[in-house]
């Protein structure tokens, strides 16, 4: 029997109160996979090119991305940035398809891999004027490589939900599993991985940077205001009414925006980077709603208690989209304009 299942027998005979430790226990094995950092982390968090790891409120799997240093060449620093990027994504995919893994490690590195990939999907929307060739392709890889991922990241979210719906209301996770056969955590396929690292190859080649390329940090902040500008207007719009799909491209845009702001650490200040965290928590909120619905959807009509949590799965999704909407537009009072004075100003300074 895997770790995996192992823990996922044990939350269906626990109490309340020590199941929820069990599906902490799950969540920190996920989180544990982030690689140490390496001997020259400090120089480079002193030159605010690492995010500090000491800060509540920085992702665990933020820790190993280099920044952008605008005291740099653009150019010159962007390659060494993708570089890192690529390389973790490749790490990632790697430890997924290790068979000799327990599946929780596995799954942890789908997760590492996606995040990766989102980041770099930020990356090629700063960086496109240095790559104007390929920018098309690299979009199409990068979503081929996410698509190639997501059946398996997505099973992985469901089940984490469905164990931490049912240790919450002291229900075995047996009494909800009727029509929820694909609410289990799943290792990705021989022929998912090789999809991945195949498009992983095609979009490295596709956002290479040459020596000739034009890019300057002028056009890295025109990019980045205009990500802003558009996830600002999505903020402070009506949410009332909005539908999944909505909601869905809403995460995406803001998800993006954190990671441009993450990769720009260094071009802004500590104010404009707690907006950026906020703006994570706002994304995650809305990720977390997204995934509540489809498991509401999965489990809703299969037994009295299936339908039980999927009232409890709704309403915790309404609570989800409330807080988001709220996280949001404090993160983005600025405007477009003011963001970009700002950083062109330290660009100016650096």
């Amino acid at each position: 029997m895997n770790q995996n299942m192992k823990i996922i027998r044990e939350t269906q005979t626990l109490l309340p109160r020590e199941a929820l430790k069990v599906a902490d226990r799950l969540r920190k094995l996920r989180e544990a996979s982030s690689q140490s950092l390496s001997a020259d982390s400090q120089v480079l968090r002193e030159k605010n090119l690492l995010p500090d790891t000491n800060s509540t409120a920085v992702d665990a799997l933020d820790q190993t991305v280099l920044r952008l240093d605008c005291s740099q060449p653009a150019r010159v620093t962007a390659r060494a940035v993708l570089a890192a990027e690529f390389s973790a994504v490749r790490k990632g995919i790697v430890l997924a398809s290790n068979e000799s893994q327990p599946l929780i490690e596995r799954l942890a590195g789908v997760h590492r891999s996606r995040r990766g990939l989102k980041r770099l999907q930020a990356l090629r929307d700063l960086l496109q004027p240095g790559f104007p060739q390929g920018r098309i392709l690299a979009r199409a890889g990068i979503r081929r490589a996410k698509a190639s991922l997501a059946e398996t990241r997505q099973r992985d979210a469901l089940a984490s939900l469905l164990e931490e719906l049912c240790a919450l209301r002291g229900q075995p996770l047996t009494t909800a599993a009727d029509g929820a056969t694909h609410v289990t955590h799943l290792a990705p396929s021989s022929k998912c991985i090789e999809e991945a690292l195949e498009s992983i190859a095609i979009v490295q080649r596709s956002m290479r940077l040459y020596s000739g390329s034009p890019l300057d940090w002028y056009e890295v902040t025109a990019q980045f205001s205009k990500t802003w500008q558009n996830a600002r207007g999505l903020a402070h719009r009506a949410w009332l009414g909005l539908g999944e799909k909505e909601l869905h491209e809403t995460r995406k845009k803001f998800q993006r925006l954190a990671d441009q702001m993450a990769a720009l650490g260094g071009c802004i200040g500590r104010k404009e980077y707690s907006a950026r965290n906020r703006l994570r928590s706002a994304a995650e909120n809305l990720g977390r709603a997204r995934d509540l619905a489809l498991l509401a959807d999965k489990i809703e009509g299969t037994t009295a208690e299936g339908r039980a949590l999927a009232k409890r799965a709704l309403a915790l999704r309404a609570k989800a989209i409330r807080s988001a909407r709220k996280q949001s537009r404090c993160a983005l009072t600025a405007t477009a304009a003011e963001m970009l004075q700002m950083m062109n100003q330290r660009i100016k300074q650096s």
